[in-house]
């Protein structure tokens, strides 16, 4: 192990604050910025290969990697078995000095890529272990513990642009979510329903539109208060979220309406059989919160695509007139039932 003086002491405080001014000086992009600090944690340390790897359920995933093992990227250990999975468990720096008597490390792996010792630092957020910095090299004992603190300072360049990049990713998927429901908004139903239309045109690939209306929500919500109109739109969506295939698509669009987007879909066996769940799934939501004063119902307006449909915002429409259609037809027949 290389002997650390002042002056290697120096070249390493020169090297990371270079480090930060680079980070600094573009886009904080987790890609840029791992690849970056691989590239400089190789170098200050002398190593022979380095890489960064991130915590994905039990398994240690290579996220970016050069040098030694650059053909690692990608690849997976268990957690519990690897250096970097207890350096990210404990939240600390380890090193191996012998991969050949060390047994935290997977020796086997090790020699067949041509490493002899390593050394990892943790990426921490928010108090917790989300992945490893780590550097390799061919000879052994080729780490000590103040390899270690430099190696946990540019494991702290990392996270950062991991916090940045996951706050990047809550914010698309809460913009692409109704707030309320959880449940696909209507930005994201207008570009699976524009594909739809796509293939029906080019592949002949039928589908329907199912556009779900709750009869006198209004009156509802004004009864039982704007918590409580929440409260019957939450499980409406959870119900009808229970009655869709994998492939197909439940949207709330907004207030009342709900639709459903049942691709590759035969209307012969679909229709009926989905209207049926549909009313199944009300019924049961009806007597669970059981709303005083109100029967909970819906209209569903169905289309069917044809193969020539021009948008997908025209058939959007047709199921929103199908739906105002399906209502007053189940107002009038009420009235008409009312005064026989």
């Amino acid at each position: 192990m290389a002997t650390i003086t002042r002056d290697t002491e120096l070249d390493r405080l020169h090297f990371l604050i270079e480090t930060q001014r680079l980070i600094n000086a573009g886009p904080l992009e987790a890609d840029r910025v791992m690849a970056l600090v691989v590239q400089r944690a190789q170098a200050a340390l002398s190593a022979d290969g380095a890489l960064v790897e991130l915590t994905q359920g039990d398994a240690m995933v290579v996220h970016v990697a050069g040098g030694l093992v650059e053909t690692c990227t990608s690849s997976s250990t268990p957690l519990e078995g690897s250096l970097s999975g207890q350096c990210a468990r404990l939240g600390m720096p380890l090193v191996c000095r012998d991969t050949a008597t060390d047994r935290r490390v997977d020796g086997e792996a090790c020699r067949e890529l041509g490493i002899r010792s390593m050394a990892a630092a943790p990426l921490v957020q928010a108090g917790q272990g989300v992945g490893a910095l780590r550097v390799v090299s061919a000879l052994p004992d080729q780490f000590g513990d103040v390899d270690a603190d430099v190696l946990e300072l540019m494991a702290n360049f990392v996270t950062p642009a991991l916090s940045a990049a996951s706050k990047l990713e809550q914010e698309a998927e809460r913009a692409l979510r109704d707030s309320l429901t959880g449940l696909p908004n209507k930005m994201i139903l207008m570009d699976r329903l524009a594909r739809s239309v796509y293939e029906a045109r080019r592949y002949g690939q039928p589908f329907g539109l199912f556009y779900i209306d709750i009869d006198h929500f209004s009156a509802i919500n004004e009864s039982l208060g704007r918590e409580g109109g929440d409260a019957v739109l939450r499980a409406v969506g959870r119900g009808l979220n229970s009655t869709v295939r994998s492939g197909d698509t439940l949207a709330r669009l907004e207030a009342d309406q709900f639709v459903i987007l049942c691709g590759n879909a035969d209307r012969d066996i679909v229709e009926e059989r989905l209207k049926g769940r549909i009313n199944t799934v009300i019924s049961k939501v009806d007597e669970e919160l059981g709303l005083d004063g109100f029967t909970l119902e819906v209209s569903v307006g169905v289309v069917w695509s044809t193969g020539n449909d021009a948008s997908a915002e025209s058939l959007l429409t047709a199921a929103s007139t199908a739906v105002y259609r399906a209502k007053r037809q189940r107002y009038a027949a009420t009235a008409n039932a009312a005064n026989s």
